[in-house]
């Protein structure tokens, strides 16, 4: 497998997870389900799902990098 692609996936993950905490996000996941609606975490899951997916980016790119070094890039 290609080594940006890996590098790509996690920043993907971190995106996702940006995108997640943001208000005004693609689908504004944060602010456009009433609390009501069955199936609706509420702000805080979609905060700490954000944050979560966030933090398993920055690992996993930061894991791969390393991996990368270690290996000469393959």
């Amino acid at each position: 497998m290609k080594s940006w692609i890996i590098y790509l996936a996690w920043a993907w993950e971190i995106l996702i997870g940006v995108l997640l905490i943001t208000p005004g996000g693609v689908f504004c996941i944060a602010c456009g389900v009433a609390v009501e609606q069955p199936g609706y975490i509420g702000r805080p899951g979609t905060m700490l799902f954000g944050v979560l997916a966030i933090a398993l980016g920055v690992f996993g790119l930061a894991n791969a990098a390393g991996i990368g070094a270690k290996t000469g890039g393959r």
